[in-house]
């Protein structure tokens, strides 16, 4: 199973139905394999083939999904990377992920792209054979990169230009997300096309689409979130509607005009719905809201859901395991009520078990006892690119991944997750690495050492960097910040800089140990005396 033998039986049982409405204009199931194809033709004359990897830097648009759909009938891999990303996540996901080609769109929502790709290191772009650039090609932007000697195409010309494709490759590894986990960079998750597309076929059945689903994605294609929320629909023969920026406004604008009946996204966001929304007339179209856990103190959702009558339901994923692989029942015979509107859910896939182990002696435990969340599913990863023994280290012998996660299992498909066992944060819907943005920190002019940990503040997880200074050095929040901003995209930025003298810590048997919880306690404190 692969996409493009799915699009071409859509595109004939489909054809004339919108595959996806971008920015209000529809292209249909016809036009978009059409599309895909010639775009494929002009890769491959490009030189664009199996094993190639395919940066692509782009908002959620048309452009996305018909690069996507190219390099996947090519057997190429999409490296997805961040609109939100700067130059030192964009230099490691180019460098480390060997990244072959570059696919931007210059001058998107005023967003410096050229600037934060001077900021990359040469010896990293070098092995590019070429950048795509959307847009226009004698834009400022775009002429600023070519002018650093860079090659650039012009992407409407190769998917305008007449072209046949190659025959397809069939199944491959095709798509990379990049995510955090317990080393100190992120790792690239990389799936194939058959579970890709069966996840698609499955979210169908669990979550009630028909000819009729129009289904809003508003997370990013290029995180697991938005991906499967596209995919979903794709693969099924349903409708998805999208634009590059989106705001509660436009949201709710989207919903009313296209009469959206399903989208996903984190509480807060759903909460702004509701709140923001003039009646319930508004959601009169609307069959299912799905909600992930991302931001804590959110009590009054659930009382806004029944006001507007949308039922609503929690999810769970993982880039490893994709999202949406999990949501809470809303009917008795589906699993336990009790629940519900808990973090976690039930599986979707028929197949999939889940299970809870203990943490230091790996032990399996017993229904209702809180551990490490293992989960079976046909929705797993391949394996993380490039990195043979850290997929072995979280994949089990018998095929259970290893989410990190605490919880308990209510039964063999159904569970809760409590909380992360290490110290990632969520901010703005994603998962963060402290250790990511701690090593930033520290080549920070006067920084010894950092610490950074999640603060809350009202509904809002915000990173609070605790720094040690270098002997004789002052601090300089301002020009930190700047530095970071620089570097990193803006949710992981700290909002606060404090100079401490030591980090908080404990004696174990095997070393010495700093407190986050603590550090997490002081982060709380500052950021209320300061809001």
């Amino acid at each position: 199973m692969y996409f493009s033998e799915r699009m071409a039986a859509l595109a004939k049982s489909h054809g004339q139905h919108p595959a996806l409405i971008d920015q209000d204009v529809p292209t249909t199931f016809a036009q978009l394999h059409a599309q895909a194809q010639q775009l494929a033709g002009n890769f491959s004359k490009l030189g664009i083939g199996p094993k190639d990897r395919v940066a692509v830097w782009l908002p959620n648009c048309l452009a996305w999904l018909q690069t996507f759909l190219a390099c996947a009938h090519l057997g190429a891999t999409v490296l997805a990377v961040n609109t939100r990303f700067r130059s030192q996540e964009v230099a490691d996901i180019v460098g480390r992920g060997k990244a072959d080609w570059l696919l931007m769109w210059p001058d998107f929502k005023g967003i410096a792209f050229a600037d934060i790709l001077a900021d990359v290191p040469t010896e990293v772009l070098s092995r590019l054979h070429a950048i795509i650039t959307l847009g226009d090609t004698q834009g400022a932007a775009t002429q600023a990169i070519a002018a650093r000697g860079y090659k650039v195409l012009g992407y409407n010309a190769l998917l305008d230009t007449p072209s046949v494709a190659p025959p397809a490759a069939g199944n491959t590894g095709v798509l990379c997300f990049t995510t955090s986990g317990t080393t100190s960079l992120p790792k690239f998750v990389l799936h194939d096309q058959a579970t890709l597309i069966k996840h698609g076929e499955v979210m169908q059945q669990a979550y009630g689409y028909d000819s009729s689903s129009r289904i809003l994605a508003s997370a990013p294609f290029c995180g697991a979130f938005g991906f499967a929320t596209l995919t979903g629909g794709l693969v099924t023969g349903c409708t998805t509607v999208s634009e590059p920026v989106s705001d509660t406004h436009s949201t709710l604008a989207q919903i009313r005009k296209h009469r959206v009946t399903h989208t996903y996204a984190n509480n807060e966001s759903i909460l702004k719905l509701f709140e923001t929304a003039q009646s319930p007339a508004d959601f009169e179209s609307c069959k299912l809201f799905g909600f992930a856990s991302f931001s804590p103190a959110i009590n009054s959702l659930l009382e806004q859901a029944e006001r507007n009558h949308v039922e609503l339901t929690g999810l769970y994923g993982s880039s490893e395991l994709q999202a949406l692989v999990a949501a809470q029942p809303t009917k008795a015979n589906e699993g336990d009520l009790s629940v519900r509107y808990l973090a976690g859910g039930r599986l979707i896939h028929p197949e999939a078990r889940v299970r809870t182990s203990d943490p230091e002696t790996g032990q399996i435990l017993k229904q209702g006892e809180s551990g490490e969340i293992e989960i079976f599913s046909p929705s797993r990863m391949v394996g993380y690119l490039d990195q043979p023994e850290a997929t072995a280290k979280a994949i089990t012998a018998d095929g259970y991944f290893k989410t990190g996660d605490l919880g308990y299992a209510v039964s063999e498909r159904q569970f809760v997750f409590q909380t992360r066992m290490g110290d990632s944060m969520r901010l703005s819907g994603f998962l963060v690495n402290p250790a990511e943005i701690e090593q930033a920190v520290e080549k920070l002019p006067g920084i010894q050492a950092c610490q950074v940990v999640g603060g809350t503040l009202g509904t809002k997880i915000l990173p609070v960097a605790f720094v040690i200074l270098r002997d004789g050095a002052k601090a300089d929040p301002a020009g930190w910040t700047q530095e970071c901003k620089r570097l990193m995209a803006g949710y992981k930025v700290p909002v606060r800089f404090e100079v401490v003298t030591v980090f908080p810590s404990v004696e174990s048997a095997n070393a010495v140990k700093i407190q986050k919880n603590k550090l997490r306690e002081m982060a709380d404190a500052l950021l209320a005396a300061h809001a």
